[in-house]
């Protein structure tokens, strides 16, 4: 009997549950179809408050939405935020047009990290076609391993440069599909921020740069953030930067 009655409770807490779940789906669509009206007819400054509140509750907001903050910020003349959606937009959608935007507002105000590199379009290479890339190696690394497993099972003699070509090629592999992971950039949100040569508080301020700047993450812990700046190991607050993820 209590068995039954428990049953029944948690029937109902689950189905009430997921009717408020479902409701709260429904407000968000409605208000975001909302946002899109507003910012269809050129009513940005109203627009604006609404997305900034769908942001909050959207698990994988669109590059496209993204894009229409970054417009209205620049509207707005908030450069800082314009860029910071902008690379959003990209890390979402990567394109050669939010790339080259990117380049236009870094250059106006003079800000490093935007450049027309060969670093930044082999990014851009990579975040395309990754999906791509990896099978392609995957398949061809298996390949390997199949023909050497062969001439291990025939004791067919197998040269040392071939193994050794092996164990570079997983690890390139390694590197590749743990890419992701370890590698994001980040805008500087604030002036005067300090970047340091060792994780530390006390340790050596190497730079102070300001707002607008875009670097290069990799790796680091929740406080500190491992940077790359003019071609130097160098690190930073994670309070000082917007992650780009």
């Amino acid at each position: 009997m209590q068995a039954n009655y428990l049953k029944k409770i948690i029937f109902f807490l689950t189905f009430f549950l997921t009717s408020l779940q479902l409701a709260k789906s429904q407000s968000d669509a409605t208000t975001l179809r909302r946002a899109d009206s507003l910012y269809k007819f050129a009513n940005f400054f109203s627009a604006e408050p609404i997305f900034e509140q769908n942001l909050q509750n959207l698990k994988n907001p669109s590059s496209n939405f993204f894009l229409k903050l970054a417009s209205i910020k620049e509207k707005k003349g908030d450069f800082l935020k314009t860029l910071y959606y902008l690379n959003k937009a990209y890390e979402q959608k990567p394109s050669q047009k939010v790339l080259l935007k990117l380049n236009e507002i870094g250059t106006s105000h003079e800000l490093k990290g935007y450049e027309l590199n060969d670093f930044n379009f082999l990014i851009l290479f990579y975040k395309q076609y990754s999906g791509f890339l990896v099978a392609l190696l995957m398949v061809l690394g298996i390949y390997i391993f199949v023909i050497l497993f062969t001439k291990k099972y025939k004791r067919q003699y197998i040269p040392l440069n071939q193994k050794i070509f092996l164990w570079v090629y997983l690890l390139g592999i390694g590197l590749l599909l743990n890419l992701p992971d370890k590698y994001h950039q980040g805008i500087i949100n604030r002036d005067g921020v300090y970047l340091r040569s060792e994780p530390s508080a006390g340790a050596e301020i190497a730079e102070s740069i300001d707002k607008g700047h875009r670097l290069n993450v990799i790796g680091g812990n929740d406080i500190w953030k491992r940077v790359i700046w003019n071609d130097k190991f160098l690190y930073i607050k994670e309070s000082d930067i917007w992650l780009v993820e």
